[in-house]
């Protein structure tokens, strides 16, 4: 029984040596260079298809088109005092007609282009009047090719109050847009606007490379996070 236990260890002992090990040194190689050659594609491929969304600047309007497609963003301040909002018949004694310009600055496409309050975690609304009288474009996917600038009709809801020593609290608006490339990975950039009154505002957008955008995304994590998720459900 010893020199069978002995005899079969080490015909084991010679098999590993002699065939399982040659084996895996050549195998294991040639998986990971595989692995690595694959990472490498997939890596170069998002970055020769990547789009960079940038907000290039936002133009005063004198009124929407309400027959071509326009979002909707509301305030802060109107979302604490109408925490119901009617998008029918939506009344905003202070609101203010603008377009949103953006500018694709990437290699790529970016497509199925959407606008979240990430406030509220709540798709950003969105509404074009029908016209009997006239052929329409119709609200289609939002795509932009690279280096193609677009622009959006944006209504923006805002309640500029006062506190009690008089002082002007301005509206904050505060929009999270979402798009995909063709690849399907995700990106995303804050826009802000400040409603003043007299139909003024400030505005201006945030990376995922700056510090700002990284305190917000914080700040509003959980709905942050509840954007992403619906964005990912409605392709």
């Amino acid at each position: 029984m010893e020199l069978f236990e002995l005899f079969f260890n080490s015909e084991m002992t010679d098999f590993w040596v002699n065939v399982l090990l040659p084996i895996l040194s050549i195998i294991i190689p040639v998986f990971a260079t595989v692995y690595t050659v694959n990472n490498t594609i997939n890596a170069r491929n998002k970055e020769n298809h990547q789009p960079y969304l940038v907000l290039e600047k936002v133009l005063d309007v004198d009124d929407i088109n309400k027959f071509s497609y326009y979002l909707t963003p509301v305030g802060r301040n109107y979302l604490e005092a109408h925490p119901e909002i009617d998008y029918s018949n939506i009344e905003c004694e202070n609101d203010i007609a603008v377009k949103l310009i953006l500018h694709n600055i990437g290699y790529g496409v970016a497509t199925n282009i959407k606008f979240y309050n990430l406030l509220t975690g709540k798709q950003v609304h969105g509404t074009q009047a029908s016209n009997a009288d006239t052929n329409q474009k119709l609200f289609t996917t939002l795509d932009m090719e690279s280096s193609e600038e677009k622009s959006v009709q944006a209504r923006l809801i805002n309640l500029v109050r006062e506190d009690e020593g008089g002082i002007e609290i301005e509206d904050h608006i505060r929009m999270l847009c979402v798009y995909r490339d063709l690849y399907n990975n995700i990106y995303n950039f804050i826009i802000s606007i400040n409603a003043k009154s007299n139909n003024h505002y400030d505005f201006f957008a945030y990376q995922p490379s700056s510090n700002s955008y990284a305190k917000w995304r914080k700040e509003n994590k959980k709905e942050f996070n509840a954007i992403i998720k619906q964005y990912k459900e409605r392709k």
